[in-house]
């Protein structure tokens, strides 16, 4: 039998985050929410800038949220394993030491997203928008980034061993790879891809390559 969850539209959810409420699991959203668009953003954004969020994290475990604009939001210490954020917009938003195992980012609009020391394991980043993004020391064994753009995207001391379908992303070669874990296989990709881009400019100003 298919898991039921509880809908709630947006003005509703602000509510009961004002009200205290953080345990949201299995919820589905309002698809498409505009929460930073909403005229309760300010209180919504000091109000979990005032919480204990580490002691008290919001808790989004299985709960659909595809399509949520929350450009800039402040949610820390987010508990939110197998979550869909999918065609979400997270620009700018802070998201650090977040628990997203198994959460599903594709298509997500994440440009200068800070996820550092987040636990992405098995997430799905397939054709995310990661521009800027700042994944330092974010675990992503398991995880997908096929398609994803890549561009600039910090993952100084991350976690890569295992990391599928690296080869297939985007902007690799522009990628922070400092002080990553990582196995032979990721290495070799890197690798190439930081070769081909070599090879690029070399023909490009005219010499062999």
């Amino acid at each position: 039998m298919a898991e039921r969850r509880t809908r709630l539209q947006g003005q509703e959810f602000i509510t009961k985050i004002l009200e205290g409420e953080r345990d949201f699991s299995g919820i589905r959203l309002e698809p498409y929410f505009d929460l930073s668009g909403h005229e309760s953003f300010p209180a919504v954004q000091q109000y979990l800038k005032d919480a204990d969020l580490e002691g008290t994290p919001v808790i989004l475990d299985g709960a659909d949220l595809r399509g949520l604009d929350a450009d800039g939001l402040h949610l820390p210490f987010l508990k939110a394993t197998g979550a869909s954020f999918k065609h979400a917009t997270l620009m700018e938003a802070n998201l650090q030491s977040s628990r997203l195992r198994n959460a599903n980012f594709r298509f997500a609009m994440l440009p200068q997203i800070d996820m550092t020391h987040c636990d992405l394991q098995d997430a799905d980043l397939r054709h995310a928008d990661l521009n800027l993004a700042l994944l330092n020391n974010t675990v992503l064994t398991g995880t997908n980034v096929a398609g994803a753009n890549l561009l600039f995207t910090n993952l100084q001391a991350a976690n890569i061993k295992g990391i599928v379908n690296l080869a297939q992303a985007r902007s690799v070669e522009t990628v922070n790879f400092q002080f990553v874990s990582l196995a032979e296989r990721e290495k070799g990709i890197i690798q190439m891809e930081l070769w081909a881009q070599q090879g690029k400019k070399r023909r490009l100003f005219g010499g062999s390559g």
